[in-house]
C-alpha cells in the first residue's frame, strides 16, 4: 500500500469513528434529554403530592387542635358536673334527714293529740 492510500484508509477510519461518535453523542444527548423530561415530570409529581400531603396535615393539626380544646372544655364540663353531683349528694342528704326529723315531728305530734 502506498503511504497516500495508507493515509486515506486511517483518515476513512477516522471520519468514520467520527461519525459513530457524533451519533452516539446525539444518542447519548437525547437520551439525557428524555431522562430529564421524565425527571422534571417525576418531580413536579412529587412536588403536587407533597403538597396535598402537607395540606393534608394542616387540616390533621387544625382538627387535633380543636380536639383538644374540645377535651379542655369536657374536662372542665365533667369536674363542674362532677361538683354539682356533690353538691347533689349533700342535698339530698339534707333533705332525707330534713324529711326524717319531719316524721319525728309529725309522729310526736300525733302520740301528744292521741294522749290527750
Amino acid at each position: 500500500m502506498t503511504e497516500s492510500t495508507e493515509n486515506g484508509s486511517r483518515l476513512d477510519r477516522i471520519e468514520r469513528l467520527m461519525l459513530e461518535l457524533a451519533t452516539a453523542s446525539v444518542r447519548h444527548d437525547n437520551e439525557f434529554s428524555r431522562i430529564n423530561a421524565t425527571l422534571d415530570r417525576s418531580n413536579q409529581r412529587h412536588e403536587e403530592e407533597f403538597s396535598r400531603i402537607n395540606a393534608t396535615l394542616d387540616r390533621i393539626s387544625e382538627q387535633q387542635e380543636k380536639n383538644s380544646q374540645q377535651i379542655e372544655r369536657n374536662m372542665r364540663q365533667i369536674e363542674a358536673n362532677s361538683h354539682q353531683g356533690k353538691l347533689n349528694q349533700e342535698s339530698i342528704q339534707i333533705l332525707t334527714a330534713s324529711i326524717q326529723e319531719l316524721r319525728n315531728m309529725v309522729s310526736d305530734y300525733l302520740e301528744g293529740r292521741s294522749q290527750t
